[in-house]
C-alpha cells in the first residue's frame, strides 16, 4: 500500500484521532442494507479502518445545525483497495453509507485518492440525510510540488474552525482545487473576493476537460472517415482553444 503518514497530513487534534480501529465490512453492508450489486463494489476494498472523528468533544469546533444541515461529526476513514483503481466508484458508495460528511483516504499501489462527502437533510424524506457533494482528488503519488501544496492545504490549523459545514466544506475546496491544478500545471489560489469567479471558471474548466477527453477518445478511432475526423479535429481544436482561455483567465486572478 502507500504508507502514507496521513497523521502527519491532516495534523489533527490526538483526541480526534481513532487508532485506524478497523471496520468490518460486514458492519456496513448490515447497517447500509446494501444491496448484492454494491458489496460487489465494496469487494474492491480490501480493509476500511476508522481514522479520525473531528466533532466538538475532539476538536471543539462546533456542529452545524440549521434548516439545511445537521452535521454533528465528521468521519475520516482509510481505505485500503484490494488491487482495484476504482476509487471514485468505491468512494461513491462508502459515501452513501454514512449520513455525516465523510473523508475516504484511498489507498492503491503507490498511489492514493483523497475523497470528501458533504451532506444535507432530505427534501423528500423528514430525517433523512443525503450526500449533497462530493469532491474527489483522483489518484496521485506522492511527489512534486502540486502535491506538496494540497497536503499542506489540508492540515488543521490552516483550515476554518467556525463550525464543521466550514471545515468540511474547506476541505472540500482544496480537494477540488487539487484535482484542477494538475491539468492547469500550476495551484490556483486566490483572493478570497475572487473565489467565486475561481469556483465558476473552475466549474467551466472541468466541463471543457471533459469534452476533449470525449473528442480525443472519438477521434482516435479508426473507424473514422475522412470527413468525421476533420469534423471531430476542428471541435477538438475549438474545445482546446476555449481551454486555454479559461486556464488564462483563471490565472489572471490567481497567485503563486
Amino acid at each position: 500500500m502507500s504508507g502514507v503518514n496521513w497523521k502527519s497530513v491532516f495534523c489533527l487534534p490526538s483526541d480526534a484521532l481513532a487508532g485506524e480501529r478497523r471496520i468490518p465490512k460486514v458492519v456496513m453492508v448490515r447497517q447500509a442494507s446494501l444491496t448484492k450489486t454494491e458489496q460487489k463494489v465494496l469487494d474492491k476494498v480490501a480493509a476500511i479502518r476508522h481514522f479520525a472523528t473531528v466533532q466538538k468533544s475532539t476538536t471543539r469546533i462546533l456542529p452545524t445545525v440549521d434548516a439545511e444541515r445537521d452535521i454533528q461529526s465528521i468521519v475520516f476513514l482509510v481505505c485500503e483497495m484490494a488491487g482495484s483503481s476504482a476509487y471514485a466508484e468505491v468512494a461513491g458508495l462508502i459515501h452513501k453509507c454514512f449520513p455525516n460528511p465523510t473523508v475516504l483516504l484511498l489507498e492503491g499501489e503507490g498511489e492514493v485518492c483523497v475523497s470528501v462527502s458533504i451532506t444535507r437533510k432530505s427534501l423528500a424524506e423528514r430525517g433523512a440525510v443525503v450526500v449533497d457533494e462530493v469532491q474527489a482528488s483522483g489518484a496521485f503519488e506522492f511527489d512534486g510540488s502540486l502535491v506538496e501544496s494540497f497536503l499542506a492545504s489540508l492540515a488543521f490549523d490552516g483550515l476554518p474552525q467556525s463550525d464543521l459545514f466550514a471545515y468540511v466544506g474547506a476541505l472540500a475546496w482544496n480537494v477540488r482545487v487539487f484535482r484542477a491544478a494538475e491539468s492547469l500545471g500550476f495551484y490556483p489560489q486566490c483572493n478570497e473576493a475572487d473565489r467565486n469567479l475561481l469556483e465558476s471558471l473552475l466549474t467551466n474548466w472541468d466541463e471543457l476537460e471533459k469534452q476533449a477527453s470525449e473528442l480525443r477518445k472519438r477521434w482516435r478511432n479508426p473507424g473514422l472517415s475522412l470527413n468525421e475526423s476533420a469534423g471531430l479535429r476542428i471541435e477538438l481544436k475549438r474545445c482546446e482553444k476555449e481551454l486555454a482561455q479559461v486556464g488564462s483567465e483563471i490565472r489572471e486572478i490567481c497567485y503563486e
